[in-house]
């Protein structure tokens, strides 16, 4: 996500033609991990934000460190932070691994979280080409990035996560001299009911947050979540500040006071609020709008619009029903469910009803979609068994995220079958890697078909558990050390090409 955002904002305000750019959000705090990519600090570091960051070298162990020259602060990042990254010249994906070493602090065995992951070119390089690879977490595609000669993009996904499992983040290569990088690697738990609606079963891609009557960027500590809510600096539209001495935010997403603080109403009190999106994703829309009244209105007064989308064009669902009538002193949170674009762009109206004394006004707005259905993975029993091939030579240790999903961004030394969901290893290609000493027992990986380890330093006597593959056709052993007799139960498999 872009902090020009990748929906580029329009607002129309009444017969005033101008753009507007916002941004995104994260989450509640019982993950709450901020990773600098390609620092080389031991040490934790604390932002002007009051976030704790630390270097990624626990999380991974490929790639290539650079510095960039961050030219200007930009509200709401830490230039420190976007001062360095880490690039992946080679495999066709790598992946940050990051076992948050949470036991559960109730019953519960999932909790939503949301992923942020921040890009900073700053033409590291020297190419002045900035790079588009994709961007992939626990086994299914998360979305193409576009980075930019200037400025931070940036990406966003929510989804139920399995307390105790690992979150992995991989960066895929899809264009050639197209080097993946990052530059910074957040995860943060979400309250119970934030975003609770949202089916457990898919990805929740995040397009943009905005706060539209803020000037400047509002995220942690004033969003507890750490949800970055960006405001705008436009001069031809009217901002109002609540004078609530309070503001009740307890609704299910929770979004913080100071977003609810302020609020866009048009310059000429008679008119509506008329907003343009530009956006590159054909999929349905999902929007929700925040409301709070910003004066205690008196017995004259009454504020009261509905919300317009696409012009009535398409089967856009607004939930609560029109009109919209803000409180005071509290939030009104309305969904907006399967927003349509026309030629990549959909519109947004506030139209005040005839009985409205005031023009209508909205603080906050924020975009996303569905993604891809989550996975189980790689089948359990096969990843167990590549950890206790990969504690055992060093060659191996590097390698992180799914071996097998999404297709086809499998480990270099694996082969797998063809289900998407929860596939299992087929082929181990070990060979020519220069592993040294006695094989351990990976016989959990009971679907294997093919084992290659010629031309390695492997010794000791041939394991019997290598005639424990049912489904085993082809095994390699050349140009090793091994020692003794060929186990009876490979010697004896007439189905078994043994080199």
């Amino acid at each position: 996500m872009n902090t020009s955002l990748p929906l580029n904002l329009l607002l129309l305000l009444v017969f005033a033609y101008f753009s507007c750019f916002l941004v995104l959000v994260p989450v509640f705090a019982k993950v709450f991990l901020s990773i600098d990519c390609g620092s080389m600090s031991l040490k934790p570091r604390t932002d002007n934000n009051s976030i704790i960051w630390v270097g990624d070298g626990p999380y991974i162990k490929t790639g290539e460190v650079h510095k960039v020259n961050v030219l200007a602060d930009e509200s709401g990042f830490d230039s420190s932070v976007m001062s360095s990254l880490r690039a992946f010249p080679t495999r066709n994906k790598n992946c940050y691994s990051m076992d948050t070493d949470k036991e559960p602090e109730d019953n519960t065995t999932t909790e939503r979280v949301l992923i942020r992951a921040n890009f900073y070119y700053g033409n590291y390089d020297n190419k002045s080409t900035p790079p588009t690879f994709n961007l992939q977490f626990n086994g299914i595609h998360w979305t193409k990035v576009q980075t930019r000669m200037e400025g931070i993009t940036y990406e966003e996904v929510v989804f139920l996560w399995k307390k105790g499992t690992n979150i992995n983040v991989c960066l895929a290569q899809t264009k050639p001299n197209n080097i993946p990088f990052i530059s910074a690697l957040e995860v943060r738990s979400l309250d119970a009911d934030v975003y609770s609606y949202f089916p457990d079963d898919k990805a929740m891609i995040f397009l943009d947050r905005y706060a539209l009557g803020s000037t400047t960027v509002i995220r942690y500590p004033e969003d507890s979540m750490d949800r970055i809510w960006v405001g705008n600096n436009i001069s031809t539209i009217n901002r109002v500040r609540s004078n609530s001495p309070s503001i009740n935010v307890g609704t299910d997403d929770k979004p913080p006071e100071a977003v609810l603080r302020t609020a866009l109403t048009p310059l000429n009190s008679s008119e509506n609020i008329s907003m343009t999106f530009t956006i590159n994703r054909k999929v349905p829309i999902i929007g929700k709008a925040y409301f709070s009244e910003v004066i205690k209105l008196n017995s004259t007064q009454k504020r009261s619009f509905n919300i317009v989308v696409n012009n009535h064009l398409d089967t856009t669902i607004i939930f609560p029903k029109n009109p919209v009538i803000p409180p005071y002193g509290g939030v009104l949170e309305v969904n907006m469910i399967n927003v349509t674009t026309f030629n990549s762009s959909f519109s947004l109206d506030f139209v005040r009803t005839n009985d409205s004394t005031l023009p209508p006004l909205i603080s906050a707005l924020e975009w996303y979609t569905f993604g891809e259905t989550l996975v189980e993975g790689t089948n359990p029993d096969d990843v167990k068994a590549l950890g206790v091939l990969k504690k055992s030579f060093i060659q191996l240790q590097d390698w992180n995220g799914d071996p097998c999903l999404p297709s086809p961004y499998t480990w270099d030394w694996v082969g797998c079958d063809s289900d998407t969901d929860s596939p299992r290893i087929t082929a181990l290609y070990l060979n020519d890697l220069g592993l040294v000493g006695a094989l351990p027992d990976f016989s959990d990986m009971s679907a294997l078909k093919t084992i290659i380890l010629r031309n390695n330093s492997l010794m000791g006597e041939i394991p019997r558990f290598l005639g424990s593959f049912p489904e085993l056709t082809v095994l390699n052993l050349a140009d090793n050390n091994f020692s003794g007799a060929i186990p009876s139960l490979l010697y004896n498999n007439g189905f078994l090409k043994l080199k």
